[in-house]
């Protein structure tokens, strides 16, 4: 049975102001805490589906290394810093060649290309957060882009990422903090005009530190389905603290995917807890926010909650040179989005693509990616709903459809969208908001 994090309670998260997650259980917990653990021990003890091979025990325990906070400059050596941890530490999934892998999860850095030749132009960069368990490689595609348009750009890895899912055990939400704060300061000494980013967990990242007043001072946000309020991830985010002295994983899964974890530590819950609570803090402590943000969403995403984004966008960011793209289904009325000219939206029903709905992992990555791209090896029945993964592939070409992940089976044969076909209008339209010194004549994407 595959138990993920957002099954465990429905509804949209509403958290207080940040608090130490792991100082602290909400009083409910005393008496809710031993009916929830009992019902996830019971659903936690997974045993690998008919014909799939047995678990690597190794993926679930913590490596030898642990990555903690690391001088961003120069970033060649935080580079190859980050390369002898995931040497240590990586415990390689089938199909893939190891050092494949490794290179697949480490952060990178893109110098801004094709740049308009004005020496007084000012240089533009921007560094991007990866989401909760996955890696810097899902802004390779986004990266590459923005790299050819003129603007600098850098990733980082997260504690507890890139390696195998018993590293995140042991992660820290502050650690994160640190990471991210060090990494931006160093991008802010090498460019004019320095903006912050990120993907779920790394667009909540982005946003308390963008939002935190500290120096230096973000040009703007960027924000790919943010974690700022969601809708799966509930309030047994609270307890996973107490839960995690019965097990560690909520689900241990088959790792599949050489870069981004299938298995959820409560840890992970926990430490996301505390991010969600420290940005919705850092939104709602402010009436009007000047910050220029650049926000994109997808309206079936199983994970955040649009209606709280577009609400903040709406009556918070009022910067005019803000923009919100919407992936949705253009047959349906939105009105929580009319009337606002700086949202727009996308049709999220493909049907010529046997593409359904939008998934919240879908969003940043281009049709060409070597991994989740049409035909790739990740993209057909990585996550399928309701079918085992050997039952999804063996349905017939055209029987499958595409869409966000779901809690069981649909009424048509679906697995999550892994990749944007609206990816090159999404990401000519940052290159907008960014305003980078971008020359047409170098024109290569």
């Amino acid at each position: 049975m595959k138990v993920r994090v957002g099954m465990l309670l429905k509804g949209p998260v509403r958290l207080p102001t940040r608090v130490s997650i792991n100082a602290r259980i909400r009083p409910w917990g005393r008496w809710l805490a031993p009916a929830v653990i009992a019902s996830l021990l019971s659903a936690c003890a997974a045993l690998p589906a008919p014909g799939e091979p047995p678990l690597d025990e190794n993926q679930y325990r913590p490596g030898p290394m642990v990555l903690d906070p690391l001088p961003a400059d120069p970033f060649g050596n935080y580079q190859a810093r980050v390369k002898r941890v995931l040497e240590a530490n990586l415990v390689a999934v089938p199909g893939f060649p190891r050092v494949q892998q490794i290179q697949w999860n480490l952060p990178f850095r893109l110098p801004a290309r094709n740049c308009s030749l004005k020496p007084a132009a000012p240089s533009t960069g921007i560094l991007l957060v990866h989401g909760l368990s996955d890696s810097p490689f899902v802004f390779r595609d986004l990266g590459a882009y923005l790299s050819a348009h003129c603007v600098e750009v850098r990733t980082l890895l997260l504690q507890g990422h890139g390696t195998r899912p018993g590293d995140l055990v042991g992660a820290d939400a502050d650690v994160w903090r640190a990471q991210v704060a060090s990494q931006f300061r160093a991008l802010a000494r090498s460019v004019d005009r320095a903006f912050i980013g990120g993907f779920s967990l790394g667009g909540g990242l982005a946003t308390e530190y963008a939002l935190s007043g500290q120096a230096p001072v973000p040009a703007g946000l960027v924000s790919f389905a943010p974690a700022w309020e969601l809708n799966g991830l509930s309030k047994v985010l609270w307890l996973a603290p107490v839960v995690g002295l019965f097990s560690d994983f909520v689900a241990r899964e088959p790792e599949r995917n050489p870069v981004k974890y299938e298995s959820v530590p409560f840890n992970a819950g926990a430490q996301t807890a505390d991010v969600l609570s420290g940005a919705q803090a850092a939104i709602e402590g402010q009436e009007r926010i000047d910050l220029p943000l650049f926000l994109v969403a997808s309206e079936a995403d199983s994970v955040i909650n649009l209606g709280y984004l577009t609400r903040q966008f709406r009556s918070r960011f009022v910067a005019p040179a803000n923009r919100m793209l919407v992936f949705r289904d253009l047959r349906e009325p939105w009105p929580e989005g009319d009337g606002d000219a700086r949202i727009r939206s996308f049709n999220s029903y493909l049907p010529k693509l046997n593409i359904r709905e939008f998934s919240h992992q879908s969003l940043a990555i281009a049709p060409s990616n070597p991994l989740y791209g049409p035909g790739a090896p990740l993209q057909r029945c990585l996550e399928p709903n309701g079918l085992s993964v050997a039952d999804c592939q063996a349905l017939p070409d055209g029987a499958l459809w595409y869409g966000a992940w779901h809690e069981g089976a649909l009424e048509v044969p679906t697995s999550r969208l892994t990749w944007n076909p609206w990816f090159p209008d999404m990401a000519k339209a940052l290159v907008g908001f960014l305003g980078a010194g971008y020359t047409a004549t170098h024109e290569s994407h």
